[in-house]
């Protein structure tokens, strides 16, 4: 009898439905390729990776869209972080179901390792909404709701306020205070630095202006600079009022301000683990003020030394002479070895530290422009980067004089040569000034 061959089909390979779970768990797409589907797998890869980057792209190119993400960052979180899990769950789920394999069924273990994947994809996803929850709080709280965008003309006071290109030079009005609500006293700016950044030369420059100075404040008549809060009558209208005061001053626009609360200076200083600072001379005060006690005797020796934040506050504030000019550059001197330390580190470093200080610090500037101007910023070399302040003109030794003093019975004033006061900020910001 003659029989004739028979041929079969090659069996299907067995695969762990399980197993692929894990895979698009650990990467999606991955259990879609392990199941040779190898379309679908690189599509469902690509999806993530493609929507952020298109995402990131436009919020950076486009500022309404940037703005819009960081004053309903809240919101954005909630939304792209529960997107992607939802994303990741269906893509796990639909990798569990290829084919086990003819005659197959899963087992127990697949189901097991299904639940996991589930498991360890709610709490790392969890993870990362807390701490992007953490910049979203911060974002929220520093950039306020109620200011202006940068660039349309109107501040939260209603006052016309410069717009800006996003390529000339930028100058940042820097107000450190220690706010007490039930004290109006207190409302007075204990720092006033003018920072101006060159995004085109990679220059910047600050200026620091002494809080005893005689200035014209809009619709007060003249007064020291650093009373421009206490005439606002609340801490809310201050910073709009103190820039214009300076804008006027020193004769250039001011297109916006931050506000720093002390406490804030001392916490992100103690969250990045202390600065470096070279203290160039002895430094003791015998009645630095302490809120709690009244006052204590602080001292700081010659020589570079790392300090907490306490220490770099005390180290800024001390009025242990009889003006603010070495104060001020003290101040700036601190400034410098934060912003030094931060580079070091790198700006993902301070989420958890950002999340308390971010309730202490206030500004009205664009939200869309914060990412260009951070990377400009911490790009720009520190021998690239001026700082001055405005001096009497009986001071010994030094290179330029703007202010007069003057110490009556009235109490103690500098009174400025507001065209001296003017050539010289050009100068500084230019970067033609003679500076130490």
């Amino acid at each position: 009898m003659y029989r004739s061959a028979v041929r079969t089909l090659p069996r299907e390979p067995r695969r762990s439905s399980g197993f692929a779970a894990v895979l698009s768990g650990i990467l999606p797409g991955l259990g879609q390729m392990y199941g040779a589907r190898w379309k679908s797998g690189l599509f469902m890869l690509a999806i993530p990776f493609v929507g952020l980057a298109l995402f990131v792209g436009l919020a950076l190119l486009v500022g309404p869209l940037a703005s819009a993400v960081v004053r309903r960052a809240t919101l954005f979180v909630v939304i792209v972080i529960g997107g992607l899990y939802a994303f990741h769950i269906v893509i796990v789920a639909d990798a569990f179901a290829i084919r086990t394999g003819a005659g197959e069924r899963r087992r127990p273990l697949d189901f097991a390792l299904l639940l996991a994947v589930i498991l360890g994809l709610s709490l790392g996803y969890l993870s990362v909404y807390r701490h992007s929850q953490a910049w979203a709080n911060v974002l929220t709280a520093v950039f306020e709701p109620g200011g202006r965008t940068l660039g349309a003309g109107t501040s939260a006071s209603d006052t016309t306020a410069p717009g800006w290109s996003g390529s000339e030079r930028l100058n940042i009005l820097v107000l450190g205070v220690d706010t007490r609500e039930e004290d109006p006293q207190s409302w007075n700016t204990d720092t006033m630095i003018v920072l101006s950044i060159d995004p085109m030369g990679k220059t910047a420059a600050m200026l620091s202006i002494p809080r005893d100075t005689l200035v014209d404040i809009p619709g007060h008549g003249k007064d020291k600079i650093n009373s421009t809060f206490a005439y606002a009558g609340s801490i809310a209208k201050g910073p709009d009022l103190a820039r214009r005061t300076v804008s006027q001053f020193l004769g250039i626009p001011i297109h916006a301000y931050a506000v720093i609360d002390f406490n804030a200076f001392q916490q992100t200083i103690d969250g990045v683990g202390g600065v470096l600072v070279d203290v160039q001379r002895p430094l003791r005060d015998e009645s630095y003020p302490d809120w709690a006690s009244g006052v204590v005797r602080i001292q700081f020796n010659a020589g570079p030394q790392l300090m907490d934040g306490a220490n770099a506050l005390q180290f800024a504030r001390s009025r242990h002479e009889s003006n603010d000019f070495s104060r001020a550059q003290r101040q700036q001197q601190v400034i410098f070895a934060l912003r030094q330390r931060i580079a070091q580190q790198g700006l993902f470093r301070l989420p958890s530290v950002m999340e308390r200080v971010g309730p202490l610090v206030r500004t009205d500037f664009d939200p869309g422009n914060v990412l260009p101007l951070a990377r400009t910023v911490l790009g720009i070399s520190s021998a690239r980067i001026h700082s001055d302040v405005l001096l009497p003109c009986d001071s010994p030794g030094t290179s330029h004089c703007e202010l007069t003093e003057q110490n009556g019975a009235s109490g103690y004033y500098l009174i400025p040569d507001v065209a001296k006061v003017r050539a010289f900020t050009e100068q500084l910001f230019s970067g033609t000034a003679s500076v130490e």
